[in-house]
């Protein structure tokens, strides 16, 4: 009985000390001080700058499903090997993906590598002749697009051995990083170019490449990282506030790109405890964290953003490069799809943006104008198992509160709403 009776006590204190969830008013025009917001200068940049991964360059109706999420750009790879033959260059499915492209108003990011079968097989270009073979294909790639909506990135994943094609060499990569953009500011001095993206962000490697500037080389316009997270979003705040820092020091600060990032619904941390990529619950939390990610790295203002992928490489529900898609194999509409398209929509023509953060309550309220007049926001917790209540008793009684699906929801009588992490962010219309 005294045990019983102790371990109640203990759990009583433990009730006793959590603390009640936030309690999150929204401004009301009565009140005098408003929270204190950071103001975000580069949110709508950054939004406009977003754009998928896809791998059928022929594909038209893959192109329809990015223009309809609301992506303003495509990223691919532009294969040495597939454009360069003993008979001269050949880059006519390019050319044809460029055109349907600029037919929906969409822009391309261009990777530039990899091995090839003449002048480097199966090895990334190291040697004097190597190298100048690298040079004359980004030259002419460069040259090919100089009048389209394209950028492009040198290499990709460098720092791994699989896509390094050898031992991953940070000054083997600096000989390749500076070949390239030699050749590209040669073919076109206002092509945007940037640094192939490292995998999981590994700023280490990013530091050992270093600062190519010279007084006869501009470097990079930006330095890719692909920033993946097993697990919830918010986490790359500080990977990114570290990396802005180093580049602080270059001698042109170049933008930070996020190239590459995704919530696959299947081999991550954060759907572990479930078997199948398929099942509502996995596609659920991959919606929730793919739209929280992608309204991160807008707060961030990273200068370019890219989700992988558009579409699912197969239909294994327990094969992780199954499962990243918005779109599975068969072109249905994932809840991704569906969650990120509401996003694009309620974010568009933001005149002005603003956000809040609460470390401590773990949630977000961004607050954005529009340019005509409305005021916005969306309002999520973050961290496992915290929730924030949002009193929307003083909002105007045309105000709407939705999921981030986009459908309406009711405050309760008390008008408190629970916004458990669970739920995902909502968003609010005044």
């Amino acid at each position: 009985m005294g045990l019983v009776l102790a371990l109640a006590g203990a759990l009583a204190i433990r009730a006793f000390a959590v603390q009640a969830p936030p309690l999150v008013v929204l401004d009301d025009p009565a009140q005098t001080n408003e929270r204190s917001y950071v103001d975000l200068p580069s949110f709508a940049a950054s939004r406009a700058n977003t754009g998928v991964a896809i791998h059928d360059i022929e594909d038209t109706r893959l192109l329809d499903a990015v223009k309809d999420v609301g992506f303003s750009f495509i990223r691919t790879d532009l294969f040495w090997e597939a454009v360069q033959a003993p008979d001269g260059w050949h880059f006519e499915k390019f050319d044809a993906l460029v055109a349907n492209l600029a037919q929906r108003k969409l822009g391309a990011l261009f990777i530039l590598g990899y091995k090839h079968y003449v002048f480097s097989p199966d090895q990334p270009p190291t040697t004097t002749n190597q190298l100048k073979a690298f040079y004359s294909y980004v030259y002419e790639s460069v040259r090919r697009y100089s009048g389209a909506d394209v950028k492009f990135e040198v290499w990709n994943e460098e720092n791994d051995a699989v896509y390094w094609l050898a031992p991953p060499s940070p000054s083997a990569y600096r000989n390749l990083l500076i070949t390239a953009v030699k050749a590209a500011r040669a073919a076109n001095p206002k092509a945007m170019i940037a640094t192939g993206g490292v995998q999981e962000m590994d700023l280490g490697f990013v530091q050992s490449v270093g600062d190519i500037s010279s007084t006869t080389l501009r470097g990079p316009d930006a330095v890719s990282v692909h920033a993946y997270r097993q697990q919830y979003p918010e986490t790359v705040f500080s990977d990114y506030r570290t990396l802005r820092k180093d580049l602080a020091g270059y001698k042109n600060s170049p933008a930070i790109w996020t190239t590459e990032w995704s919530y696959p619904s299947y081999g991550y941390v954060y759907v572990a405890k479930i078997d199948d990529g398929h099942s509502p619950r996995a596609l659920a939390l991959q919606a929730k964290y793919t739209v929280r990610r992608f309204l991160v790295d807008w707060i961030a203002g990273v200068g370019l953003t890219a989700y992988y992928d558009m579409r699912d490489d197969g239909k294994d529900p327990m094969n992780r490069e199954h499962n990243f898609g918005l779109l599975d194999a068969n072109n249905n509409k994932l809840p991704a799809y569906n969650a990120s398209k509401y996003l694009f929509s309620f974010t568009a023509n933001i005149a002005s943006a603003k956000y809040f953060i609460d470390e401590s309550g773990k949630y977000v309220v961004l607050k954005l104008a529009t340019t005509t007049g409305a005021s916005k926001y969306v309002v999520w917790a973050y961290g496992d198992r915290n929730v924030l209540n949002l009193d929307a008793s003083h909002l105007p009684e045309r105000a709407t509160i939705t999921d981030m699906y986009g459908r309406v929801l009711k405050a309760p009588a008390n008008g408190v709403l629970a916004v458990p992490e669970t739920r995902g962010p909502i968003f609010v219309t005044v």
